[in-house]
């Protein structure tokens, strides 16, 4: 588990490195996003939709509602672990923006309000972290594959939205994704050393 810490926190690095509007490929998507935002209108309104069940108002409450079932069910230590992966990546968001502070795409107007620098991104991470969060800390046994494929498809449809409407780069996506799934995966490697892993 340290070695898939370590190797992540390289690949996000190595993401924050060559992307950005120096990096060809990341260039390439945004400028095909604003193009097919032009050519698809009404589906672009879907996507402003869901990008913003990606936010705090909407993720915050998936959070606190997953925590109160384990904590109501004395699962206390898969509680905290649901809590703490989900502010962990969060808190951890924030810092890499402030210490990578790079730019958001600015190739057109952006069709939602964005307030924060563009590495990682918030809604990949956040999305990542509490979907999977919540499928392999709440879902019961029987139910953790299909809850992982379903979190898992949530937050990459949920990532891809932000290139799509021109407010992140795909490394920012990349890394955001990367980031939250290492600490959930972290979390949970940590509740199979308490032996809790196994709980309905």
């Amino acid at each position: 588990m340290v070695l898939l810490a370590l190797a992540a926190a390289a690949l996000i690095w190595f993401l924050e490195w060559i992307g950005g509007s120096t990096y060809p490929l990341d260039v390439a998507a945004i400028r095909d996003g604003v193009a097919w935002r032009a050519a698809h209108p009404d589906t672009t309104g879907a996507f402003i939709f869901y990008t913003h069940l990606g936010s705090v108002w909407a993720l915050g409450p998936m959070t606190i509602a997953g925590a109160g079932w384990l904590w109501w069910r004395r699962q206390r230590a898969r509680a905290l672990a649901l809590v703490a992966s989900v502010l962990a990546v969060r808190l951890g968001v924030e810092v890499l923006k402030l210490i990578v502070n790079r730019a958001r795409p600015s190739l057109d107007a952006h069709p939602v309000v964005v307030h924060s620098q563009s590495f990682p991104s918030g809604h990949a991470a956040n999305s990542m972290a509490t979907f999977l969060a919540l499928a392999l800390f709440v879902a019961p046994e029987g139910w953790r594959r299909p809850a992982i494929a379903a979190a898992v498809t949530a937050s990459l449809a949920m990532g891809a939205t932000r290139p799509v409407l021109g407010v992140h780069w795909p490394s920012d996506v990349l890394a955001g994704w990367i980031l939250g799934a290492t600490v959930v995966l972290f979390a949970w490697w940590w509740l199979s050393r308490r032996g809790e892993r196994s709980a309905a």
